[in-house]
């Protein structure tokens, strides 16, 4: 394993590590098993896969216009969605591949 931590998330962003739990407001769930995946408020699909692919021209492609809706999924199958800004898009986007190769390693 390459760091015993998870990386930390964006500042302005209500995800939270603590201890071996990633929070999200009140709800919190094993870090270990959770993911992140970002879906634009037109439905069109921003996904890490995308930007590992296109790198940062992936946000280029698409219009950034109103909030992003994030999917949070728990390794005991909870999920929970939030809002983020446009503006943090790109940041969170950075912080789930590093947060999913830390679960992964």
């Amino acid at each position: 394993m390459a760091s015993s931590t998870a990386p930390k998330p964006p500042l302005g962003t209500p995800f939270r590590i603590r201890d071996d739990l990633i929070c999200v407001g009140s709800w919190s769930t094993a870090a270990k098993g959770a993911s992140v995946q970002t879906v634009d408020g037109t439905g069109k699909r921003v996904t890490v896969t995308r930007l590992a692919l296109a790198g940062p021209f992936a946000f280029a492609l698409k219009k950034k216009t109103g909030d992003l809706s994030v999917v949070v999924c728990g390794a005991d199958g909870t999920t929970r969605v939030t809002k983020i800004g446009p503006k943090k898009a790109q940041d969170v986007m950075a912080w789930a591949i590093a947060f999913n190769a830390w679960a992964q390693a």
